[in-house]
């Protein structure tokens, strides 16, 4: 919990706002704080990483994104930049304000999954643009794969399942090397809970997991959820930009491969795992069995 009279203290501070009434909205990952003021609605991001070349690089991407008439939030400079240090509960935090998305969280639909298509291939087509010689998180097989599997080893080990997830992980990998498949800047959490939508016009933010990966991974939640809002989201990429049909077909393969990054995490194993873990060890072989069945079903008879 934060102290918000210190939270508008620190806003204060660091920005040129208006009479800012703060409201912690008890967010999972990083801390939001939805601020609203006499000149506008803003939303504080205070994040868990502490490594701001990180945090730069992602605000240059976004910054870079809204250059080019993309859909995407609008980060605030504060009094000197547009990061900030705030010293919160004995440790220091990076924070950055953003304009509040105007607009609301969609429902599921058709329309909802094409609009989002749509904002996916207009941000790989800019950020294929996008250059920065800052360090940032590559999603390729090492990060996706072998290291979530290093972390889940030693539950993965109690649980029996080593050696099934050690051959499945093989199989992924093999896709992996197609070097057919499109690779560049992803959002990597595309998904309604990250997107507003106000009308017809559509907001994208929480771009803290951006980086580089495999285009195929940007739509691998929505072919879980239903086939036909999947075919709704390749009806609005393909509207902006090419989606090829062997990254169509690698989608499937990231219906695991994406899992097992969420998986670690309800873990309590990665890095920005928060709370107490949502999954123990005893549930990998029902999670383990569920994906070779995907597999099975989804990525062997495709």
């Amino acid at each position: 919990m934060f102290d918000i009279k210190q939270i508008t203290a620190l806003l204060l501070d660091a920005y040129d706002l208006e009479d800012p009434i703060c409201k912690d909205l008890g967010t999972p990952t990083n801390d939001i704080i939805q601020v609203n003021t006499l000149n506008g609605r803003y939303a504080l991001k205070l994040y868990t990483v502490t490594a701001r070349d990180e945090i730069q690089w992602e605000v240059d991407l976004i910054l870079h994104l809204l250059n080019h008439n993309a859909p995407v939030v609008h980060p605030v400079k504060g009094k000197s930049e547009y990061l900030n240090t705030f010293a919160i509960n004995d440790e220091e935090r990076i924070g950055v304000l953003f304009k509040w998305a105007a607009g609301e969280k969609p429902e599921d639909s058709r329309n909802t999954y094409t609009l989002i298509g749509k904002a996916a291939a207009h941000i790989h087509k800019t950020a294929d643009s996008f250059t920065s010689s800052l360090p940032h998180t590559k999603y390729d097989a090492a990060y996706l794969i072998d290291e979530q599997l290093e972390r889940m080893r030693p539950m993965l080990v109690e649980s029996g399942q080593l050696q099934q997830m050690t051959d499945l992980a093989d199989r992924l990998r093999s896709i992996l090397n197609n070097p057919a498949l499109d690779y560049g800047v992803c959002h990597m959490d595309l998904k309604p809970d990250n997107i507003h939508i106000n009308g017809d016009r559509l907001t994208v933010f929480d771009f803290n997991s951006s980086g580089e990966s495999w285009r195929a991974i940007e739509p691998y939640r929505i072919l879980k959820l239903s086939d036909d809002y999947f075919k709704a989201w390749l009806e609005g990429y393909r509207s902006i930009r090419p989606f090829s049909k062997a990254d169509e077909k690698a989608v499937a393969a990231f219906g695991i491969i994406g899992d097992i990054r969420s998986v670690v995490w309800d873990l309590g194993l990665a890095i920005s795992s928060r709370g107490e873990p949502l999954l123990r060890a005893s549930d990998l072989p029902r999670i383990i069995d569920d994906w070779l069945k995907w597999e099975r079903d989804r990525i062997s008879n495709h």
